[in-house]
């Protein structure tokens, strides 16, 4: 249940970032924070999507949470080395925390065991009995 929350939450940020990306690209504020490229805002809303989408199912979830929070780890720590991640996009502090921030969340929902689940199963077999 709360990991079905939390990628909800971190996919619909992630979409919505992505999306104001694209309008606020020209911004030459915002665009130093975040460096609004059209291939970091297409992440963004890609990254944003998937996770939205597997958050209804369990299985997919947990595997997109352990996915995405392994690459986003990476992500953060390539990003330290060198801003330029790939040649792909800028990547700056600001980003650089907002990496590390989902790389934990979704490593948290994505390595958690989830205990209300195994004590639903629990009490449902001893009802059986």
């Amino acid at each position: 249940m709360m990991r079905k929350l939390i990628l909800q939450v971190l996919g619909s940020i992630l979409a919505l970032f992505g999306l104001l990306g694209f309008l606020f690209s020209g911004n030459e504020t915002l665009n130093n924070l975040f460096h609004l490229s059209l291939t970091h805002n297409l992440l963004h809303l890609l990254s944003g999507a998937i996770l939205l989408g597997v958050s209804y199912n369990d299985k997919y979830g947990l595997l997109a949470a352990r996915t995405f929070g392994i690459l986003y780890l990476l992500i953060s720590v390539l990003g330290l080395i060198n801003n330029t991640l790939f040649g792909l996009f800028t990547v700056t502090p600001l980003m650089e925390v907002v990496h590390f921030i989902i790389a934990a969340l979704t490593l948290y929902v994505g390595f958690k065991k989830e205990e209300a689940q195994s004590e639903t199963t629990s009490s449902t077999q001893n009802v059986e009995q």
